[in-house]
C-alpha cells in the first residue's frame, strides 16, 4: 500500500514548479513583444497601404495620359471644368481634400475622370483619411511630369533609401536629411513619377 501511495505522490508537479514555469513563459513572452514591436509593424502595413494606393493613382493618371495626351486636370478636350481648374499651373495637392482633384478622380457618371474613364475602381475616393496623406506635385512647365508622394509613418520605410523626397517630389536636403528612421513625420517623402 505504501508503494502505491508514494508512487501517485510522485506524479505531477507541485504549485511552485508550476508557478517558475509560468513565470519564465512570461518572460519570454515580454522580450518577443518587446523585439517584435506591434506598433512599428501596424505602422508599415499602414505604410504599404497607403503606397499602394499612391502607385494606384499614379498608374491610373498614366493610363488615362496614354489615352488623352494629357491628364485629367490639363486635358483640353475635357468637359469636366471642375477637374480642368487645376490645370491652370502648378500645384500640390493631398488628392483627399479639394472638390477638383475629387473631380478629376469622378464617380462613374463623370466624363472625362479617372474613375468614369475606366482607371480606377469606383469606390477608390471612399477612404478619404489615407487619401488626405498622399500628395500630388504637377507644374504645367513640365505637362508630362507629375510627383505623387507620401510621408511614411514606420521606422523601416522612413530610412529606406527611396524615402528622400520633399512633398513636392524634390530631393530633401534640409535639417535631419532623409532617409532617416528618426526623421520627424511629413518631413521626408516616399515619391513615385
Amino acid at each position: 500500500m505504501r508503494k502505491q501511495l508514494s508512487a501517485i505522490k510522485q506524479q505531477g508537479f507541485t504549485l511552485i514548479e508550476l508557478l517558475v514555469v509560468i513565470g519564465i513563459l512570461g518572460v519570454l513572452a515580454a522580450a518577443l513583444v518587446a523585439t517584435i514591436d506591434p506598433f512599428e509593424q501596424l505602422k508599415k502595413a499602414d505604410d504599404s497601404k497607403i503606397k499602394n494606393i499612391l502607385v494606384e493613382f499614379q498608374t491610373s493618371n498614366i493610363r488615362y495620359y496614354t489615352t488623352h495626351s494629357a491628364f485629367p486636370w490639363n486635358d483640353s478636350n475635357s468637359t469636366n471644368a471642375n477637374c480642368t481648374a487645376l490645370g491652370v499651373g502648378p500645384f500640390t495637392l493631398d488628392i483627399g481634400t479639394g472638390p477638383m482633384l475629387s473631380d478629376c478622380i469622378g464617380t462613374s457618371a463623370t466624363v472625362f475622370s479617372l474613375i468614369g474613364d475606366g482607371e480606377l475602381k469606383s469606390g477608390f475616393n471612399s477612404n478619404v483619411n489615407d487619401l488626405k496623406r498622399i500628395f500630388v506635385t504637377w507644374t504645367d512647365t513640365d505637362a508630362t511630369n507629375m510627383h505623387v508622394c507620401f510621408s511614411p509613418k514606420s521606422k523601416s520605410q522612413k530610412s529606406s533609401p527611396e524615402t528622400k523626397f520633399g512633398q513636392t517630389g524634390e530631393i530633401y536636403g534640409g535639417v535631419g536629411t532623409c532617409p532617416s528612421s528618426t526623421a520627424p513625420d511629413d518631413q521626408c517623402y516616399w515619391c513615385t513619377e
